[in-house]
């Protein structure tokens, strides 16, 4: 099999404004790596992510998910998000019904991405549906939890399925866990503020934590233990750069917002905040695996 490896590149601003993030083709003779080995990363209360279980009992952190107010999507793997220019920006006029084997001709030249697909910035912008000013990076803003390691010594390749294992608990009866990792570039010359590159993210409804086809609620302030796999990814983390796990309650447009009512999918008649928390001491240690592949030597 032949795998691409990202983030070889030199971080540097291209001539077309674009991030260097950079990789290469590999070959390899099977899936997943025989010699990765797993890395288990904790999330501490004080944002931080190491391999150090933390010594308290009880630990968290809890922050306000707002349906009304959800964290914009900024990129990601996204398929499909387009729509029809409108007729005041160049697009047909809404009555121009062509013959059937031309509507998606017509359709095709006159489409526009609602999201752009791939990696960016993490930060919002006018570009970004629901994003709204002071355009902020997507870590502060207060309904985001971030933890990152220290910055990385050496260059730390990660290739295979990454585990992200939460306690949580909410004051909703139902609500959802977005996950998403983050190759963090320090800042330079190009990127005053660095560059905080999304990976891989994805999404859980606590309903669903335990069994896609029977449902089951939370119990309001009891912590629970979920289990989110993200997509595969080959990234190597350069030497500088940290590795950041975010963690939120919604990643909108990509993914529809949880009303937190408990209410069935779709047919919701209201939307309420919900305190959503994340557990991190060593009864409920939240942590992340990596699949770590070694260094040659």
């Amino acid at each position: 099999m032949r795998i691409y490896i990202l983030g070889t590149g030199d971080g540097t601003k291209t001539p077309e404004g674009h991030l260097d993030h950079g990789g290469y083709w590999r070959n390899e003779s099977e899936w997943p790596l025989e010699r990765a080995q797993l890395q288990t990363l904790y999330l501490h209360d004080d944002g931080s992510l190491d391999s150090f279980e933390t010594m308290e009992d009880e630990s968290s952190i809890t922050y306000t998910y707002d349906p009304e107010n959800p964290v914009p999507t900024i990129g990601g793997q996204l398929v499909g998000m387009f729509k029809i220019t409108a007729p005041e920006d160049g697009g047909p006029a809404l009555d121009d019904v062509p013959e059937f084997l031309d509507q998606w001709t017509l359709a095709r030249i006159n489409l526009s991405e609602v999201i752009a697909a791939g990696g960016f910035h993490q930060k919002e912008g006018p570009e970004w549906v629901g994003a709204e000013k002071p355009y902020q990076l997507l870590k502060d803003r207060d309904d985001v939890l971030t933890f990152e390691t220290d910055r990385l010594e050496d260059d730390t390749e990660v290739t295979g399925d990454v585990m992200i294992k939460l306690w949580v608990s909410s004051t909703a009866f139902d609500t959802d866990f977005t996950v998403k990792l983050i190759d963090v570039y320090p800042a330079s010359d190009d990127y005053p503020e660095g560059y905080h590159l999304n990976l891989t993210d994805t999404i859980l409804r606590a309903r669903y934590r335990d069994s896609w086809t029977k449902p089951k609620m939370m119990s309001p302030g009891e912590p629970v233990e979920i289990s989110i796999q993200l997509w595969p990814i080959s990234n190597v983390f350069k030497k500088g750069h940290r590795i950041r796990l975010d963690v939120s309650s919604s990643n909108f447009p990509r993914f529809d917002v949880n009303p937190n009512t408990g209410e069935p999918v779709g047919r919701h008649a209201k939307m309420i905040k919900a305190d959503n928390t994340i557990h991190t001491g060593a009864n409920h240690a939240s942590r992340i695996v990596l699949p770590i592949i070694p260094t040659a030597e």
